[in-house]
Parts: C-alpha cells; sequence; structure tokens
C-alpha cells in the first residue's frame, strides 16, 4: 500500500510516495517532480517482491558476491577476471557499498538507480561514476541469474561516456597522412642512426609499423607472441596488463584475425632473427623476456620517436615552457580505424577489425569520421543514377523514359 503527499521546497513542489518494504515492517520513500511519475511509480510497486527461495540479500551482499564471481570463477561462463581487473572492480564495489542504500536488493525500482546515478555524478569523477554505475548494472545481472531478482531496476539507467580516447571536443585526435609517414620515417631513421640507437630501435620499429598497420592496441602488441603470427596475419588472443601480467583479452570481440602487409611480414621475420630470448615466447619483450612496460615504451620509444618526426608542441607548465607529445601511442590505432572509414568499409568490418565489444564503440569513437563522409555517400548516390538511367533528365521529366523496355 502507498499514499502520495506533495511537498513544497525551495526550489519548487516536489511529490513523495511513501510505501511499506520489509514485510510490513517499516516504510521507504521515493520522491519526484511530477504527479504523472509519482503515480507510475506508485502503479508498478506491485512489482517489489523478491523472487521465490532467493533469501533476503542487502546491496552490499550482492555487490560482494559479485565480486566474489568475478575473481573465483567469472561471470556468465567467461573467464575469471586478470589480477588488474579485479583491483578496478574492486574499487567500482567500494563505491557502491559507500551510497547510503535504503532498500534491500529485491525493494529497488528505477527511481534508485536514478538517484544512485545522480550521487554518483556529484561525488565522483564523471568516469568513476560511469564504471561504478556500469558494474552495478553487471551485479543486478548477476543476481537475476541467480533468481534473486525477476527484473532488472538498471535497465537503461546509463552515464554517456565521453570515451577514453576522446579529446574536449568529444574526439578522437587522428594523425594526418603526412604525419604517419613522417612518424614511419622517423622510426626508420632512428633504427640506423647509431649504433646504440640501432639496437633500441630494431625492436620498436617493427612494433610502430605494426601498431599503424593493424590498429592493434598497445596492451595487445605488448602481449604479443610468436606463435599468434601466421605469416600474413595475426590472431590477437592474449594481452599485458599495467603490470605486465599476460592474459587473454579482454572480451570475445578482441579476439580476432588481422592481415599484414608483406613489408610487414618481412620487417618481424628479419626482428626475429634478432629478438631476445623469452620464456613467454613474446614478440616484442625486454632484455629479460618480460612484456615491456607502457610507461617505458613511451618515455624510451614513442616520445623520441614524436621529437624526431617533429610532431611535438610547446605548452606552459609550472612555469616552464617544455614540449610535448602531440600524440599517444593509440594515435597509431585511430589512424588506422580512420583509414578504413575512409575507405568505405563496412561498419561491421570495421567494429570487428577494431576488437570493439558492440557497434556503439565504434560509433561513439569514430561516429565524427562516419559523418564526415556524407558528401562521398551523396557522390555514390549520383554515381549509381547515371549508371542505371545514363544522362538523367532534370526534374519534371520522366527520367526513365530512355531506358530500353524488358525483351
Amino acid at each position: 500500500m502507498a499514499d502520495i503527499r506533495k511537498r513544497a521546497g525551495a526550489k519548487g513542489a516536489t511529490y513523495q510516495v511513501r510505501y511499506v518494504v520489509n514485510a510490513g515492517r517499516g516504510y521507504s520513500y521515493a520522491s519526484f517532480r511530477t504527479l504523472k511519475e509519482a503515480r507510475a511509480f506508485s502503479e508498478n510497486l506491485g512489482s517489489l517482491v523478491a523472487a521465490p527461495d532467493s533469501g533476503v540479500v542487502s546491496v552490499a551482499d550482492a555487490v560482494d558476491r559479485w565480486l566474489a564471481i568475478c575473481e573465483r570463477t567469472g561471470r556468465d561462463g567467461r573467464e575469471k577476471v586478470e589480477a588488474e581487473t579485479y583491483k578496478e572492480y574492486a574499487r567500482r564495489a567500494k563505491v557502491m557499498k559507500e551510497y547510503s542504500w535504503a532498500k534491500l536488493l529485491h525493494e529497488l525500482v528505477p527511481p534508485d538507480i536514478v538517484a544512485f546515478r545522480t550521487w554518483l555524478l556529484e561525488n565522483k569523477t564523471r568516469d568513476l561514476a560511469r564504471r561504478a554505475l556500469s558494474s552495478f548494472h553487471s551485479v543486478l545481472i548477476e543476481m537475476k541469474r541467480e533468481g534473486r531478482l525477476t527484473t532488472d531496476p538498471a535497465a537503461g539507467v546509463t552515464i554517456k561516456a565521453g570515451g577514453r580516447y576522446e579529446d574536449e571536443d568529444g574526439e578522437v585526435e587522428i594523425p594526418t597522412d603526412d604525419e604517419v609517414r613522417a612518424i614511419y620515417a622517423a622510426a626508420d631513421r632512428l633504427a640506423t642512426k647509431n649504433a646504440y640507437m640501432a639496437e633500441r630501435w630494431a625492436r620498436y620499429r617493427p612494433l610502430v609499423y605494426l601498431a599503424g598497420f593493424t590498429g592493434m592496441r598497445p596492451s595487445e602488441y605488448r602481449g604479443l607472441s610468436w606463435k599468434q603470427i601466421g605469416g600474413d596475419h595475426i590472431r590477437v588472443t592474449q594481452r599485458a596488463d599495467k603490470t605486465g601480467q599476460i592474459g587473454p583479452v579482454k572480451s570475445r570481440a578482441g579476439r580476432r584475425t588481422l592481415y599484414i602487409p608483406s613489408f610487414l611480414a618481412e620487417m618481424l621475420e628479419v626482428w626475429r632473427s634478432e629478438c631476445a630470448a623469452s620464456a613467454l615466447d613474446l614478440v616484442f619483450p625486454t632484455s629479460s623476456g618480460q612484456p615491456m612496460a607502457l610507461v617505458n615504451f613511451r618515455a624510451g620509444g614513442w616520445d623520441p620517436l614524436m621529437k624526431e618526426a617533429c610532431l611535438v608542441d610547446r605548452i606552459e607548465r609550472d612555469g616552464k615552457q617544455i614540449d610535448v607529445p602531440r600524440y599517444t601511442p593509440y594515435a597509431l590505432r585511430h589512424y588506422f580505424a580512420s583509414k578504413l572509414i575512409e575507405g568505405g568499409y563496412d561498419l561491421k568490418f570495421i567494429q570487428q577489425a577494431m576488437g570493439h565489444s558492440k557497434i556503439e564503440i565504434t560509433f561513439n569513437v569514430y561516429g565524427h569520421l562516419i559523418r564526415g563522409r556524407e558528401d562521398h555517400h551523396r557522390q555514390s548516390a549520383e554515381k549509381l543514377a547515371h549508371q542505371i538511367l545514363g544522362p538523367v533528365a532534370r526534374c519534371g521529366e520522366f527520367v526513365a523514359n530512355s531506358l530500353e523496355a524488358p525483351e
């Protein structure tokens, strides 16, 4: 049973729904800006029942249960998460439990999740808020699979991501064709500059070319093994996390086959004859045979490459003028995607080539490039009309009259 009360406040009137919880042992409250929303909430209160034989579970208990599943067995038939990923999930779990949940798990409804989202956005960074809300949705899905919930109250409640690849304008920074040529030319020069640089760039040079011609993520080529290379293609199956731990790629979509040009296959074979021995069979190992750390690659390889290619920008930091690289190592991945889009490849193909788990990710990251091809589409439409109809008459005339009738 529930009742609706109008409340007057400094920001105007709100409508408060009071309803029974905990099998009649108490009340809970939900506030709405309009009477319509309050009535809709009140009418749906009948769904607030636990699944049969589910037991009483608090939100904190559900979060702990989800975290344990991630660590020990893996969710929904997936492999258990890597140590570094588990640390990130534990950070999100701490945020989820920090919120003051006034209800038990089975009592949650969409307005409760919206309130949680508001709290996240007001008290955490947008990126952490988005990640915590996404993981809370995973918690609810897991509890539904276990029979502790009948519905998912978080369905449709999201925080739109700016994206880890996006700049302040919401678009990734992609180098031009000339800038990428400058990057490859700089890699060639560094590989022959002197004995010291030749030794270092015997490894970095094929890595840079590989990144640009496959769009692989830094974690993927840092964790790449020789057994994944098969002549004209590479099978992406594993990655190296931030700590250097080798593990499977994060999602099924990350498992993909990428084809490489013949010159790059030859370059990799030359490097293989010089590559240091690695118990992990890595293509780009450190001198000790371990995965190289991304921070070390950036400092020892990428930053000098940007300087050699004259792709640095002078900025002021702490009162000093310093040169910073114009792009990050991800720029070569973005460039690869941009060339696929420019080439008119099918979006599903681009999604698969980039290893995106959802087509929405492809749109979010590269949507501005896809929209930028409208002129190309317009030209294609005119070309198609010309192919079918020949020289097309002006508007108002029967454009198909010149077509030959079928025999």
